[in-house]
């Protein structure tokens, strides 16, 4: 199964990253599929930067492991999933994707997208993303989790 890393991406205004890809006019999270050997952390950030050249942190939380002197920290997904559907080429695709919280370490006019792949880019509230008409009920779901 296939291994895909999404990222719900915010600003200092938070506002959340979304795309168009040029195969797609529909409004999605920044995605890649992982490498041969690359962890879901190391393509996130090096996704980011080759397509927008953005510098991210992701967000971590601390997980305690049996002796309470050893504390190892691990970004956890806000959400993953299984997902199959056909593809255009009328294949079947199965894949698990996860889905990370980051934030912006550089000036977001410091972008410069990828042209070979993302079309149009932009920053949306979550209450904008909540009301989009052409983005996937899953983002939308997020962003209402994240609004609480």
């Amino acid at each position: 199964m296939r291994q895909v890393a999404r990222a719900f991406v915010k600003n200092n205004d938070w506002k959340f990253l979304l795309t168009k890809h040029k195969w797609k006019d529909i409004w999605v999270l920044p995605w890649w599929g992982l490498e041969k050997n690359e962890s879901i952390f190391k393509a996130i950030k090096r996704e980011l930067k080759e397509e927008f050249n953005l510098d991210i942190k992701i967000l971590w939380h601390k997980i305690w492991l049996s002796s309470p002197k050893i504390i190892k920290e691990y970004p956890s997904p806000i959400c993953s999933y299984k997902i199959e559907f056909e593809s255009k080429k009328y294949w079947l695709q199965k894949r698990i994707e996860y889905i990370f919280l980051c934030k912006i370490k550089n000036n977001i006019w410091e972008i410069k997208i990828q042209e070979s792949e993302i079309w149009e880019y932009k920053f949306f509230s979550l209450e904008e993303i909540i009301n989009l008409e052409n983005t996937f009920e899953q983002i939308k779901e997020i962003a209402k989790i994240l609004k609480k």
